[in-house]
């Protein structure tokens, strides 16, 4: 099973203008360590840690542009089980990292627990791999229809990382229309 590619088809292109925010974020990722995806066993982890990343996308756009962040748990079954994985091998998983707080009665809870504590632990990675200041930047231009201030198409995560290092000033006037949004990514991206 090539984990790589499914997370890459089915989870980061869900949502086209987001892509190159979890291609950036996902190979930095892969090159610490943080996430595996090219050795089996590590599937059902690496799914979550996606679906943790289209959650802090989320609550980014939640806070930013007042839309209701959909990203759940629903998700995290829907491509495990896409994958093969049973609610029985899903719910090991969880039960496996004494970290996940599980409830051996009930799944939903278990997982949604799962996917709440991968959220802040993923949320702690970004940080300490990118500044706040950099992770507004690269969220606000994933998510952003930048039309009626610039004119772009990018074609892959570098092309992204240019236009940000290009626009500086106009993304440092967006950070100050939206301090709560700052406050909310230095505090660690958690409510």
């Amino acid at each position: 099973m090539d984990i790589e590619n499914y997370i890459q088809s089915a989870v980061f292109q869900e949502k086209e203008k987001h892509r190159y925010f979890y291609e950036l974020i996902w190979e930095n990722f892969k090159e610490s360590g943080f996430v595996i995806t090219d050795e089996d066993g590590y599937e059902i982890d690496a799914v979550i840690k996606a679906v943790a990343m289209q959650n802090l996308v989320g609550e980014f756009i939640y806070r930013v542009y007042d839309e209701v962040n959909e990203t759940g748990f629903e998700d995290v079954i829907e491509y495990l089980q896409n994958l093969g994985f049973s609610e029985e091998e899903i719910f090991e998983y969880c039960k496996q990292n004494e970290e996940i707080e599980s409830d051996d009665e009930d799944f939903e809870i278990t997982l949604k627990n799962a996917l709440d504590y991968t959220t802040e632990i993923v949320a702690d990675k970004m940080l300490e791999e990118f500044s706040a200041d950099d992770l507004f930047d690269y969220m606000f231009t994933a998510t952003y229809d930048f039309e009626q201030d610039f004119v772009f198409d990018f074609e892959d995560y570098e092309e992204m990382q240019a236009f940000i290092d290009t626009n500086h000033e106009q993304l440092d006037n967006y950070k100050e229309e939206y301090p709560s949004v700052m406050r909310w990514i230095e505090g660690g991206m958690i409510c």
